[in-house]
């Protein structure tokens, strides 16, 4: 056999028993200084939960030894804890990991030796809190600024900062445990990828589930992200429209009765009714909670709300969530009459509503008359003051 035939078949051998090892005992150990008497916990982050595997008090040294033994074959992900700050870890081999930090700043300001993978993902943390700060500060910023550009400025940060995360970090090297985690990451509680909304989000979790698939075959998280691939390529395969027949059904309720009526439930189970609303100014929404844009459109919907209200102004909030959990989560948090269309991309009321994107916005005056489609939120308040005279 030749020698270069030899090397490649070697290589293939030990990458394929590299894929196979199993994780076994590991140690994490180091120093968090000025945190005397807290207690640092060692945490594994798993697909449905997060469980505490070990613990410890820390001395007037800081320094402390976590270790943890499982038999898995694919990385896992671990995060120590002091209250409710976080370093986050990827073990994906039999060993140790140093960490240095200190309170009060230990999630920001710490050092990891031993692992190449576990600053990789520092880096990516470092960014998601930088993104974070400033979108906070955006916030903070925004007073008197008007709700549409504000949302503009907004999303804009947002979407620069998503298309490098998913350049930088994920199609980079989809393979890696980096990658992984840039899939699941938030900001300001919203996902920053949603597969099941974005057919190019959805895209970035079919990239790196294939490489799951080769790497760790029989792995939870590899089934489980697959699934979730699988799932977004279905859901946001162009939606299949209303038939002419339905469209015209509804046109004719439109020219009735000034609107097309929901009956939708809400997170209580409870049907609501747009037409209920009448005698109120109504702003009706068409959104998805788990998006990457839906934490800071909120907030701008209830700036809006909580000036207007008392006025006699409301929404009614139709989501499009293929997750009910998720939306239940949120909704359960908002002070407006909030429904969700199970049917989702499939949505016959949004197909009569022409809804070709989210979120999408209409403003129904007191006597229940559909007076506009919003193309953006420019000189909405405006517009509102009016139709509450």
């Amino acid at each position: 056999m030749k020698r270069s035939n030899l090397l490649i078949l070697l290589s293939v051998l030990l990458i394929t028993v590299a894929c196979q090892q199993k994780v076994g005992r590991f140690t994490i150990n180091g120093e968090i200084l000025e945190a005397n008497e807290k207690t640092l916990y060692l945490d594994k982050i798993g697909v449905n939960k997060v469980e505490t595997v070990d613990s410890v008090k820390l001395g007037e040294d800081g320094k402390f030894s976590l270790s943890y033994s499982e038999t898995t074959d694919c990385f896992e992900l671990y995060r120590l804890r002091i209250d409710k700050q976080f370093i986050n870890l990827v073990v994906d081999s039999t060993e140790t990991i140093s960490v240095y930090s200190a309170l009060p700043s230990m999630a920001v300001s710490y050092k990891v030796e031993g692992s190449e993978e576990c600053n990789r993902l520092k880096d990516l943390v470092m960014e998601q809190i930088g993104i974070t700060q400033e979108i906070n500060k955006m916030l903070q910023g925004f007073n008197g600024v008007e709700v549409g550009t504000m949302n503009s400025k907004l999303q804009e940060t947002i979407d620069v900062f998503k298309t490098k995360i998913k350049n930088e970090y994920i199609l980079s090297n989809p393979a890696s445990p980096s990658a992984y985690y840039a899939l699941f990451m938030t900001v300001r509680g919203a996902s920053l990828f949603n597969a099941q909304a974005d057919r190019q989000d959805a895209k970035c979790f079919a990239s790196v589930a294939t490489q799951m698939d080769l790497l760790y075959p029989d792995a939870v998280r590899t089934k489980h992200l697959h699934n979730i691939a699988m799932k977004g390529m279905t859901m946001t395969a162009p939606a299949k429209p209303a038939s002419e027949e339905t469209l015209a059904r509804l046109e004719e309720i439109t020219v009735q009765s000034g609107i097309i009526d929901i009956k939708l439930p809400d997170y209580r189970g409870v049907e609501q009714k747009l037409t209920d609303l009448k005698g109120q100014v109504v702003l009706l929404d068409f959104t998805v909670f788990k998006s990457d844009y839906s934490a800071g459109y909120n907030l701008l919907l209830r700036n809006l709300y909580n000036k207007y209200a008392e006025k006699g102004f409301t929404i009614y909030q139709v989501s499009l969530d293929a997750d009910e959990h998720y939306w239940i989560t949120g909704a359960a948090n908002l002070p407006w009459t909030c429904v969700r269309d199970e049917s989702g991309a499939n949505s016959v009321v949004a197909a009569s509503y022409r809804v070709s994107a989210l979120p999408s916005a209409f403003l129904i005056n007191k006597e229940g008359e559909l007076v506009e489609r919003l193309q953006a939120f420019e000189g909405l308040e405006e517009k509102i003051e009016k139709l509450l005279k």
